[in-house]
C-alpha cells in the first residue's frame, strides 16, 4: 500500500478555516476548538438555517466568530488580525450571532473585500484559558532558528491579535525540551508536532494554554516575512556559537581577584553599550569603544576619584556580535576604596543577590541596588541590609564611609572641575596641531593612521579618562537631586524646572543654528564647530554633519524654555543640607549638580571630536590601501594600531584582508544569534527571557501623537515635526532631532541619567528613555501612541480595536481576571 502524500502547502494554506480543519484530525499534542465554517454567499441565502445549525451544533455554549478571508493566512500574505473576531457570543441567542456574523461581513467591505467565498468561522469560545499569545517558529525578518513565544497571561486572547502582548521568550529550535516549564515543553511539542505535518519550519501560531495544561491552537499561518536563509547548515553553526558562548561564560563566572564568588552581564548596566554602541554593533564600533574607554579608562577615572582599584580593567564582554558589561567587575569598582575588605565583600554578595532576584533592575542598579555614595535616602535604604546579615555596627560604618566618601569628592570638586576645563583645552589645541602636521605632509596611509592614532591617544588622555571622572560625579549630583524627589523634600516639578535650568552644548548647537539661519554665521564656521558630529559616535559607517546635509534640513528651529526655580525651594533645601552630613560650605549644592552634567556633556562633546576625525582619517587610509567603508567596518582598531607601523604595504594588505574576510563570515553568522538583555547562567543562551523595563520619564507632560522610526539615516530624514521619535540609542551625534521641532522622543536604551534624558530635560521634550526590548519591539509595529509621562505610561494607538482592547481589559481588571 503506498504512503498518503502529503498536500502541498499552497493547498492548505487557503484560509484560516481550511488550514484549521486540515490539522484539526490530524494533531495529537494539542486542540483545536470545533469548527464550524461558510461563506458569505451561503449566510446570504441561508441565514436562518445557518443560525439553527449554529444553535445545534455548540449547544447553548458560547461561541467566538471569526474571519476567514480567501488567502489570509496564504504562502504571500498573512493579514494576521486585520479582520474583526468577536467573542463570547452566546451559541443560543440568534440575535448576537447573527449581529456578530454581519459584524465580521461588514468588516470585510469595509477593508475593501468583497469576496463572495469569504468564510466565516464559528468555534468554541476557549474556557479557563490561562495564557494566551502567538509563536513563531523561527525570527521574523531574518529567520534565525528561535521559538518565538509573545504571551500575556490572563483570560483574554484579544491581546494575541491587537499587539498588547507584553511578555515574550525566546527559545533556540535544537534546546532540549526537559529543562522548560512544562506549559512551554507541551507547546513546543505540539508546535513540532504541526511543523512536521505541514512539512514547514517557518510558521506562525496562535494558541492557548488553559489551568489543565492543554494546548488550544487558534490559527496557524505561514510565517511570510521571513528572508530566505543563504548560510548552510545554519541551526547547526547557531548550536556550536551557543556552546562555545557558554564555556566563556563559564570561564568568566569563576571567582577572580575582586570579591563576588559569581558574576552577571548585562547590557545596559553602568557604562549601557547597548546604548551606547547599539545591541549589534560592527567589529570596528566595538573595539573603538572598547580601546578609548572600557579596557582601562573606565575604572581610571573612578579610581582617581576615590574608588577602589580592581586590576585588572576591562569592563565590556563580547558573546556573539552583542556587548556586555561585566557586572561584578562594574559593582566592585563603584564601592569606594576607604570601605573594609570585609564589607565590601558583604555588598557584593547583597548587590549580586539581589539584581539575581530583581532582574528588571539591571538597567537601575545605581537607584535601585548599589549604595555608591550619599544620599538623602541613606538611612532607609541602609537599613534594608540588617535582613541580609549586616550588623548596625556594619551599616553604621558604610554609611560613614560612603558620607567621606562624597564630601571628599565635594570638597576636591573645583580642582576636578579646573583639571577638566585644562583637558579639553589641551585636546582642542593638540588636535588642531596634529590635522596642521598632516596638511604638510603626503597625507599617504602612514601618515593618516599616525595622525589618527594621535588622535585617539589624546582622545583618552585628555577626553575619556576626564570624563569617566566626571561622569561619576555628575551622576552623584543627579542620585542626590533625585534622592530628593523621592524623599517628598522638593517635587517633580522643581526637579524638572531645574534641569531644564541647565545648558549643554545643546544650547550652544541650537544658538549657533538660529545665528547660521538668520545669516549671522557662516556654514564653514557652524560645520568647522558640529561638523564632526555623527548619529553613532563609534560608528565608522554613519555620516558627519559636514558630509551629509539631511541632518540640517527642513529645520524647525524651536528654543527652549528656561524655567526659573522658586526661591523657596533652595530655602528648603538649605535646611535639609544643614541636617545631612553633607559638606556643601563652600560649594553650591546646585552648582555643583549643574555643573557637575554641564561638565560631562562638554567633555563629551571635545572627546567625539577627536573620535570622529580619526574615523575620518582611518577612512581615508584604508581608502589609499583600496579598502572600502563597508569592509573597514570588520577590521578592529587594535588590529589596525599595532599593523601599520609594523608590516610593509603588501603585507599589511594581506592582513587586513584575512582579518576582514574572517570579522565578516564570523558576524554575518552571529547576526542570526539570539541574547538576552542579561545573562545570569549558561542556560540563558538557550532560553532567552526579557524583562518588562520601567523607562525613564521625562517632564509631566501627556501627547498624543504619530510615531516615526529612525532607523537608516543616511538617505532622506522624514517628516519629524510634532511626531514621537522612537529610536534604539541615541548619543551627541543625534542632537539635530532637537532642531525638527518634534513632539516627543522614545529609546529603548537609555537611563535617567543618559545623554538624550539630559538634553530633553534641558529642552523640556517629552520623552521615555529606556523603554527596553519588550515594549520596544511593540512600539516598532504602531504608528500611533500615547505618550503619557505624567502617569509614566505608554499607550499604542494604531490598533482600530485599541479602545477596546483598553476597555476590555478595564472590566476584566474590574471583575479580578487580571491585574
Amino acid at each position: 500500500m503506498k504512503a498518503k502524500k502529503k498536500s502541498k502547502p499552497e493547498a492548505i494554506f487557503t484560509s484560516k478555516a481550511n488550514v484549521l480543519k486540515y490539522l484539526q484530525k490530524k494533531i495529537m499534542r494539542s486542540k483545536i476548538e470545533k469548527i464550524y465554517d461558510f461563506t458569505t454567499t451561503e449566510w446570504n441565502k441561508q441565514e436562518n438555517e445557518i443560525l439553527e445549525l449554529i444553535s445545534k451544533k455548540f449547544n447553548s455554549q458560547k461561541v467566538i466568530v471569526r474571519s476567514s478571508a480567501k488567502g489570509e493566512d496564504s504562502l504571500k500574505k498573512s493579514q494576521a488580525g486585520i479582520y474583526e473576531s468577536i467573542l463570547n457570543i452566546p451559541s443560543n441567542s440568534k440575535a448576537k450571532v447573527r449581529s456578530a456574523i454581519s459584524s465580521v461581513i461588514r468588516d470585510y467591505a469595509q477593508k475593501g473585500n468583497k469576496d463572495p467565498s469569504n468564510q466565516i468561522l464559528i468555534q468554541t469560545q476557549t474556557q479557563n484559558i490561562v495564557k494566551s499569545g502567538v509563536i513563531f517558529t523561527r525570527t521574523e525578518n531574518i529567520g534565525a532558528p528561535y521559538y518565538i513565544i509573545n504571551y500575556e497571561e490572563g483570560t483574554s486572547t484579544i491581546g494575541v491579535t491587537s499587539g498588547q502582548i507584553g511578555n515574550t521568550l525566546k527559545i533556540f529550535r535544537k534546546t532540549s525540551n526537559k529543562d522548560l516549564p512544562q506549559e512551554w515543553r507541551l507547546l513546543l511539542q505540539a508546535t513540532n508536532e504541526i511543523e512536521s505535518l505541514l512539512g514547514m519550519d517557518s510558521l506562525d501560531i496562535e494558541f492557548a494554554i488553559t489551568g489543565e495544561d492543554k494546548i488550544i491552537i487558534f490559527q496557524v499561518r505561514p510565517l511570510t516575512s521571513t528572508k530566505k536563509i543563504t548560510i548552510k547548515n545554519l541551526d547547526t553553526k547557531i548550536e556550536k556559537i551557543i556552546s562555545k558562548n557558554k564555556r566563556k561564560f563559564l570561564k568568566l563566572k569563576k571567582p577572580i581577584h575582586v570579591p563576588g564568588n559569581f558574576t552577571i552581564f548585562s547590557d545596559m548596566t553602568d557604562w549601557n553599550p547597548a546604548e551606547i554602541i547599539g545591541n549589534n554593533p560592527n567589529v570596528f564600533d566595538y573595539s573603538l569603544y572598547d580601546f578609548l574607554i572600557m579596557k582601562k579608562v573606565w575604572h581610571e577615572g573612578r579610581r582617581k576619584i576615590g574608588y577602589q582599584n580592581i586590576n585588572p580593567y576591562n569592563l565590556m564582554v563580547k558573546f556573539g556580535n552583542k556587548p556586555y558589561v561585566d557586572v561584578r567587575k562594574s559593582f566592585n569598582s563603584l564601592i569606594p576604596e576607604k570601605i573594609s575588605n570585609n564589607l565590601k565583600s558583604k555588598l557584593m554578595n547583597f548587590y549580586l543577590e539581589k539584581l539575581t532576584k530583581n532582574p528588571y533592575l539591571h538597567d537601575k542598579v545605581e537607584f535601585e541596588i548599589l549604595f555608591s555614595c550619599y544620599d538623602f535616602l541613606l538611612d532607609n535604604r541602609l537599613n534594608k541590609l540588617l535582613k541580609y546579615g549586616f550588623s548596625k555596627n556594619e551599616i553604621k560604618k558604610i554609611k560613614s564611609s560612603l558620607t567621606d566618601f562624597t564630601n571628599e569628592i565635594i570638597d576636591s570638586f573645583p580642582i576636578i572641575f579646573n583639571h577638566c576645563e585644562d583637558s579639553i583645552q589641551k585636546m582642542s589645541q593638540k588636535r588642531s596641531a596634529i590635522k596642521s602636521h598632516l596638511l604638510s605632509t603626503k597625507g599617504n596611509y602612514f601618515e593618516l593612521l599616525n595622525a589618527a592614532e594621535n588622535l585617539l591617544m589624546d582622545c583618552k588622555k585628555f577626553g575619556t579618562e576626564p570624563f569617566s571622572s566626571m561622569a561619576r560625579i555628575a551622576f552623584i549630583g543627579s542620585l542626590l537631586l533625585k534622592s530628593l524627589v523621592r524623599h517628598h523634600k522638593i517635587n517633580s516639578n522643581f526637579y524638572n524646572a531645574f534641569m531644564n535650568s541647565i545648558t549643554t552644548p545643546l544650547s550652544e548647537f541650537q544658538g549657533d543654528f538660529e545665528d547660521y539661519c538668520n545669516n549671522r554665521l557662516s556654514k564653514k564656521e557652524f560645520l568647522d564647530k558640529y561638523g564632526h558630529l555623527r548619529p553613532g559616535t563609534y560608528d565608522i559607517m554613519a555620516s558627519r554633519y559636514d558630509r551629509n546635509g539631511v541632518f540640517l534640513d527642513n529645520i524647525k528651529f524651536v528654543k527652549p524654555k528656561h524655567s526659573q526655580l522658586k526661591p523657596n525651594y533652595k530655602e528648603l533645601i538649605s535646611e535639609i543640607l544643614n541636617k545631612c552630613p553633607l559638606n556643601f560650605h563652600n560649594v553650591d549644592f546646585f552648582s555643583f549638580v549643574r555643573d557637575t552634567l554641564k561638565q560631562r556633556e562638554e567633555l563629551k562633546f571635545e572627546f567625539t571630536h577627536n573620535l570622529s576625525d580619526a574615523i575620518e582619517l582611518i577612512v581615508k587610509a584604508g581608502q589609499k590601501l583600496k579598502f572600502s567603508k563597508d569592509e573597514m567596518v570588520y577590521l578592529d582598531i587594535q588590529t589596525i594600531l599595532t599593523s601599520y607601523k609594523k608590516l610593509k604595504e603588501p603585507t599589511l594588505k594581506l592582513l587586513w584582508r584575512k582579518k576582514i574576510e574572517l570579522q565578516k563570515k564570523e558576524k554575518q553568522i552571529n547576526d542570526y544569534l539570539v541574547l538576552p538583555p542579561i545573562i545570569f547562567s549558561k542556560n540563558d543562551f538557550e532560553v532567552i527571557r526579557y524583562y518588562v523595563s520601567k523607562p525613564n520619564y521625562i517632564t509631566s507632560e501627556t501627547i498624543r501623537a504619530e510615531l516615526v522610526i529612525l532607523k537608516n539615516l543616511t538617505k532622506k530624514i522624514p517628516n519629524l515635526e510634532n511626531k514621537i521619535i522612537l529610536i534604539e540609542n541615541a548619543d551627541p551625534g543625534f542632537d539635530w532631532i532637537f532642531t525638527k521641532n518634534s513632539a516627543g522622543l522614545i529609546t529603548k536604551y537609555g537611563g535617567v541619567a543618559s545623554h538624550m534624558a539630559i538634553r530633553c530635560a534641558e529642552l523640556g521634550l517629552p520623552a521615555a528613555i529606556g523603554c527596553g526590548d519588550v515594549l520596544y519591539d511593540k512600539l516598532i509595529k504602531s504608528s500611533k501612541v500615547l505618550l503619557d509621562c505624567k502617569n509614566e505610561q505608554i499607550i499604542i494607538l494604531e490598533h482600530e480595536k485599541a479602545d477596546e482592547y483598553i476597555e476590555e481589559r478595564k472590566i476584566l481588571k474590574s471583575l479580578g481576571y487580571i491585574k
